[in-house]
């Protein structure tokens, strides 16, 4: 069986919430690359601005001796505090370091030509991150040649990496905030947008239970056809069971007195012309009746209202009791006494019947009855599975399928016309159900219905 479909709100509930969290992820990529780049960004024009204070208070002492005066950013004067400062001579030799730079083992390799600039990223031996900005400058003096140094200034990385991850961290708690509340939002809209849906399947189930014949009115535009077309479909339903029940019935109405003369003018000829009609007028008149009552079942299983199954196979065995008290057979009945199925009750009686009688023609002694409610996750109601057994001399598997034919017979020397499975299995057909022939626990036949839920 397969499973049940999800639901429309499922559907658009969860392809809703995929798609907003595929594009809230790439909003947040986004967001998370330009908080870095501005970040980096503000960062570069620090170590600018550092670099340029520098060369601004730097005096050449010697020819490759070139220091800064009065330091005024207090962090380069104070050690730990992120912010370091340093100038090298061309051979790379460190000629000044800041004092926040004392013992941080930080080490720039940038060389950059004269007025050039250089931005690089390097670690410090404790794992520190640290931004670097080198600047090649031309030292010229009056009495000698130039002299080229290296201003650099660097910044630990590590409270904006800090910084960084709170933000993340914030944005991914809003994220999730903003789509638990979307989430609810779609399912509460879905719900109220959705209720004309759920009040469609709820009339069309009162319709399906007898208990209303059309659909009411008031839907919104885009159900106003649907509903329209199914109440117009439900009339013309109606109106074609009603000329089906009456032809039928006019059918069998002129067939009834014509079968009657032939009855009488049979039975006043010889016991030989008697043996021959007999038989084939029994079978016309069975024909016939059995046609009255599929013109009274006519559309059966679309719109008839759920009947009690206990009480009437208790009536249908107690019958059959009466009929067969020459055998005296014990008749077994299984039935939880709430079962109920959406079916006509003349239905029932046919099937059931028609089932039973059979297993008394040739049961021996026994005929066990158990009926049970079958769920499924497709289903809003149950639907309804019969067995019934009996301990005769069952029927082999060659002929499970011919027996359910109209007309045929295996066992000839039990009265009948070989209509009883026949008729049977059209009633369990027009339900959509099936039913199959097997082996039975008491030695005969077990034929099982399994009626589909609705």
């Amino acid at each position: 069986m397969p499973s049940r479909a999800p639901s429309l709100v499922y559907r658009l509930v969860v392809g809703l919430v995929a798609a907003s969290v595929v594009l809230s992820a790439a909003a947040a990529v986004a967001l998370d690359a330009l908080m870095q780049r501005r970040a980096i960004e503000a960062r570069h024009e620090v170590l600018v601005a550092q670099v340029i204070a520098l060369i601004a208070t730097a005096e050449l002492e010697a020819p490759d001796e070139l220091r800064p005066g009065n330091i005024a950013e207090a962090r380069l004067s104070t050690p730990g505090s992120g912010l370091y400062a340093e100038i090298r001579a061309a051979d790379g030799r460190v000629v000044w370091r800041s004092p926040s730079a004392l013992g941080s083992g930080l080490e720039l390799a940038a060389r950059p030509l004269p007025g050039a600039r250089a931005f690089e990223r390097v670690r410090l031996p404790d794992g520190t991150r640290v931004l670097g900005l080198s600047l090649g400058v031309s030292w010229e003096t009056g009495s000698g040649p130039a002299g080229v140094f290296y201003i650099s200034a660097a910044e630990s990385l590590e409270p904006h990496y800090d910084d960084l991850a709170r933000v993340r961290l914030w944005l991914l708690a809003g994220a999730a905030l903003l789509m638990t509340a979307l989430a609810l939002g779609l399912v509460f809209g879905l719900r109220l947008g959705l209720r004309p849906l759920r009040r469609l399947e709820h009339e069309i189930a009162e319709v399906e239970a007898g208990r209303r014949n059309v659909l009411g009115g008031g839907w919104p535009r885009e159900l106003t056809g649907v509903t329209g077309n199914l109440n117009a479909l439900l009339d013309g339903e109606r109106a074609r069971q009603a000329r089906y029940r009456t032809t039928l019935g006019n059918l069998a109405h002129s067939l009834k007195t014509p079968l009657a003369a032939l009855k009488t003018i049979v039975a006043g000829s010889g016991e030989e012309v008697r043996g021959a009609f007999d038989p084939q007028l029994e079978r016309m008149r069975d024909i016939v009746d059995h046609q009255l009552r599929r013109a009274v079942l006519g559309g059966a299983g679309s719109t008839v209202a759920s009947v009690a199954i206990g009480p009437l196979l208790g009536e249908l065995v107690a019958a059959l009791r009466k009929v067969y008290a020459d055998k005296a057979i014990a008749f077994e009945l299984d039935v939880p006494a709430d079962l109920a199925y959406p079916m006509d009750p003349g239905d029932l009686m046919e099937l059931a019947g028609n089932l039973l009688d059979n297993a008394c023609k040739y049961g021996r002694r026994g005929v066990r009855l158990v009926a049970r409610p079958v769920a499924s996750a497709e289903w809003r109601r149950p639907g309804l599975s019969i067995v019934i057994d009996d301990d005769g001399p069952g029927i082999s598997e060659t002929d499970r399928d011919r027996v359910l034919q109209r007309g045929v017979r295996v066992d000839e020397s039990v009265a009948g016309q070989g209509i009883g499975l026949a008729a049977a299995r059209e009633v369990v057909a027009a339900y959509g159900g099936s039913l199959l022939i097997s082996g039975s626990p008491l030695g005969g036949a077990r034929l099982s219905v399994d009626l589909p839920g609705r």
